[in-house]
Order: structure tokens, then sequence, then C-alpha cells
């Protein structure tokens, strides 16, 4: 289960992100889950104010990603205590979540059992 636990809105892209952790007990597959703010849901507008993951990264329990609005690839990297976080990136060249005050939501995907057990077992 992915959650939003930190916010840095910054009016530099470059500087500005959301940290999510997977505080479920199973790791999840990023790809897929959406995250918006009150903005996007009110209008039906996923244009500016939202991210859909496309990256195929499974994010163990407890581990971080950490998404930046500004540009980079996407990329597994160690902290300074050693922790892993999974950094991704908007590629936006100007600041999202500082111009889009108010809450902000993640979406997950909804599996099926049967999704699940063809996952488990290509990762035997």
């Amino acid at each position: 289960m992915i959650r939003i636990v930190g916010v840095q809105r910054n009016e530099s892209p470059s500087q500005e992100f959301i940290l999510l952790q997977n505080q479920g007990g199973l790791r999840t597959n990023v790809r897929g889950h959406v995250v918006l703010t009150e903005t996007a849901i009110a209008n039906s507008d996923l244009s500016f104010a939202a991210h859909i993951f496309a990256d195929e990264a499974l994010i163990p329990p407890g581990m971080y990603v950490l998404l930046s609005t500004g540009e980079g690839e996407p990329r597994w990297a160690k902290t300074k205590d050693g922790a892993m976080v999974y950094y991704a990136y908007m590629n936006r060249t100007q600041s999202v979540w500082q111009n889009s005050p108010g809450t902000l939501h993640v979406l997950s995907v909804q599996n099926t059992y049967s999704d699940r057990r063809a996952e488990a077992l290509l990762l035997r």
C-alpha cells in the first residue's frame, strides 16, 4: 500500500517532490499509481496537477519512492543512511504542487487474485 509521507512544494521543479512509502507487507508495483490534487479531481483534469506512474518498479515493504517534479531518469539509489529509494521523475519544467494548493491523493491499482498469482509466478 503506497502512501504519501511527505511533500516539498517549491518554485523550482528540481527542488519540488513528493515522498511515498510502501506501508504494506508485500512488494508493490508502482506502475498505475496516480498522485493528484483535489483540483484535478474536481475539474476532471489530469493534464497538470497529476502524475501517473508508468515505471515497472517493485517497491519492497517499508521502502520509499521520491517523485520529483523536475527532470531525470528513474533509478534506484541509496540514501546517506544506506536505505534504498526509488527516484521517479515527472520531467516538468514548471512546479506542479506549488501551484496546486490543497490535499494530495495517491490512488492505487486494484488487482484481481489471478493478477497477483501471475505476478507471484513471474517472481519465482
